[in-house]
């Protein structure tokens, strides 16, 4: 009660024309629940509670709804205000966007990325943004969808009329009213739920259901290591494309065939949403092979591969789902050789990735200094191939999932610059 007083006793007193953000959503029954947050959290929200912001850049706040707060209680059996200061402060922090968004910035046709006020190492392990080691802050993937009552919006950690969806961690999906509300420090939109906060690399894909690509992980003992990675992007083929190969052909082959290699061919450095992927670009995987970027009838295609799932927001970057391997590109043709059974069953037919440019780094974030330096990536791991023994079938790989994993693997991962295990059994992934 008493800072309530205070902040009125500010507002009133003051000369400048502006209102805080607690005062801005007060006005709003529906939104009683997070106005009780803040007070509840004086420190951790001092920046709203005052009539001029901390930051020197105006905001976007997403202001979760009262039946947010019901729904939050209800799937997870306490209330958000039960939490930690911490846990309040990174969630607060994720729903924090840089910038005053307009409604028709939220609009955008091909999706926005947004960043947030998220830092924490735990939830944003993105490329490094300063010299010091600073990673950039995390994101939210923001698209608006056409429905047949109107126009859909939505948030993913990224209704009837124009609608958005916020997209946010493990690609879990928020709605988001268009029409904003003002308040000193920038705007506000109200949302019908809270964003998760993002997690490792495996956990977004084994939410995906990308459960295939996990256990290849798990089985090259690399999981741990990708894990770890800073600013990655994994461009994951379906279950359903690895049974494509193994229902033919039941071992991927040694070398540049190997399993690993498989894996690290749908690695990217960088942190690549949607939105990086422009219509004929020329980025490359994390062991040299070229991917050529096409969009084609509301799809986008990585070589003859079809993203059908995208924007699935990792801590350390992104995560999508690809219909199947990708192809082999020939740079000079740009024809696609396909990854089917028949070129794994000889790895004298696998191509030879082209050399690697010679470049210092790469953006690869929201918004890419140029063209020319984004799409060029430098890969951190290069093919021995066929040079260790068979991945064990035992042990943390039989579960899925990286627990139990073999302490050396930590250092390894699609970015850690490993040698890649020789022969792994795809049919025992598959048949986990």
């Amino acid at each position: 009660m008493k800072l309530l007083l205070l902040v009125k006793f500010f507002v009133t007193t003051t000369t400048v024309q502006a209102q805080s953000l607690l005062n801005a959503t007060a006005r709003y029954p529906q939104l009683s629940n997070f106005n009780e947050l803040l007070s509840t959290f004086p420190d951790l929200a001092a920046g709203l509670l005052t009539n001029i912001s901390t930051s020197l850049s105006r905001q976007t706040i997403l202001v979760p709804s009262n039946d947010a707060f019901d729904n939050y209680q209800q799937q997870n059996g306490a209330s958000i205000s039960s939490l930690s200061s911490s846990d309040v402060g990174n969630i607060l922090n994720y729903h924090t966007l840089q910038g005053a968004l307009s409604s028709s910035d939220i609009q955008q046709p091909n999706g926005l990325v947004s960043e947030t006020a998220l830092r924490n190492s735990t939830y944003a392990t993105r490329e490094n943004a300063t010299d010091a080691g600073d990673s950039l802050p995390q994101v939210v993937y923001i698209s608006s969808t056409q429905t047949a009552t109107g126009r859909k919006i939505k948030a993913r950690q990224i209704s009837a009329l124009s609608s958005v969806d916020v997209r946010s961690g493990k690609g879990n999906e928020i709605e988001l009213e268009q029409t904003p509300g003002n308040w000193s420090g920038g705007v506000f939109f109200v949302v019908n739920g809270f964003l998760t906060l993002p997690v490792n690399q495996t956990d977004t894909m084994t939410s995906a259901n990308l459960t295939s690509f996990v256990r290849g992980l798990v089985r090259t003992n690399v999981a741990d290591g990708t894990n770890a990675a800073r600013g990655l992007t994994c461009v994951c083929p379906s279950n359903q494309a690895f049974e494509a190969i193994s229902n033919n052909n039941g071992n991927l082959t040694d070398g540049l065939g190997s399993l690993q290699a498989t894996l690290t061919r749908h690695g990217l450095t960088g942190s690549y949403y949607t939105t990086n992927f422009t219509d004929g670009d020329m980025i490359q995987s994390q062991n040299g092979y070229p991917i050529l970027v096409t969009r084609r009838n509301g799809s986008i295609f990585l070589n003859d591969a079809r993203l059908v799932g995208s924007n699935y927001i990792a801590n350390s970057g992104a995560v999508h789902a690809l219909d199947r391997i990708m192809g082999f590109l020939n740079t000079t043709t740009n024809e696609t050789t396909p990854a089917n059974a028949a070129i794994y069953s000889d790895p004298a037919n696998i191509p030879t990735p082209p050399p690697t440019p010679s470049v210092e780094t790469s953006s690869g974030g929201v918004i890419p200094t140029s063209n020319a330096t984004r799409n060029q990536i430098v890969p951190s791991a290069t093919e021995t191939g066929g040079s260790g023994p068979a991945a064990s079938e035992t042990g943390a790989a039989e579960t899925g999932s990286t627990e139990g994993t073999s302490a050396a693997s930590s250092s390894r991962g699609l970015c850690t610059g490993a040698a890649f295990v020789g022969t792994a059994l795809l049919m025992g992934i598959l048949a986990l």
